[in-house]
């Protein structure tokens, strides 16, 4: 039901390149809040956004992204795919958003049924990952396959519920990197991307 290409779209404007607008509170919260009032529409569900929470999220992969940057020009790329596995976690560690009642909109047996609150957040990250490389580094951003596994959502939540870093391991399989999970959020620990060929555009559509 997710369609890449219009959330992009539905991102808040800005007089900055993204990679600077998302490090800024106020868009940040802007963009969120639009993202989820889109997916809401999509679902046919209302979903409630606490900005203390969000803020919190905010600050703490700020603080980690600043931690890990790299001095090398030649990571920066690589360190751009995995910033926002970091947003995730932190989305992922006190989730900032809360469904008002059960989608009425999607199959109840989807991912975004099964994990609404999950499934917003976690596409947020891919929408402002996509739309930051697109500006940045003019690449298409793809998505593995698992992203509409089921089992593979049950996994990330019940794991995720016990360790949040498993979130930041979660959100690079979709772009097709295979995590290590014993530092998954500790960039200098990386691994590198599986083939390309194992992994798929998003582009699917509300109806």
């Amino acid at each position: 039901m997710f369609d890449l290409s219009r959330s992009i779209r539905n991102l808040p404007g800005t007089n900055k390149p993204l990679r600077l607008a998302v490090r800024q509170l106020r868009w940040f919260k802007a963009a969120f809040r639009s993202h989820a009032e889109f997916c809401g529409k999509a679902m046919e569900c209302d979903f409630r956004v606490d900005d203390i929470k969000l803020a919190g999220a905010f600050v703490r992969w700020l603080e980690s992204i600043d931690r890990q940057k790299p001095k090398e020009k030649v990571e920066r790329q690589d360190f751009f795919r995995f910033a926002p596995s970091l947003v995730l976690r932190e989305l992922v560690a006190d989730m900032p958003i809360t469904a008002a009642c059960a989608p009425a909109g999607i199959d109840p047996r989807s991912a975004a049924g099964f994990w609404p609150e999950g499934y917003v957040a976690t596409t947020f990250c891919l929408t402002v990952y996509a739309a930051t490389m697109d500006q940045e580094f003019h690449i298409d951003v793809h998505v593995s396959e698992m992203v509409d596994d089921l089992r593979s959502w049950w996994s990330f939540r019940e794991n995720a519920s016990e360790d949040t870093e498993y979130a930041a391991g979660f959100f690079q399989m979709l772009l097709g990197n295979e995590p290590n999970w014993w530092m998954p959020t500790n960039f200098s620990a990386r691994t590198r991307s599986v083939p390309a060929q194992d992994s798929i555009e998003i582009n699917y559509s509300t109806e």
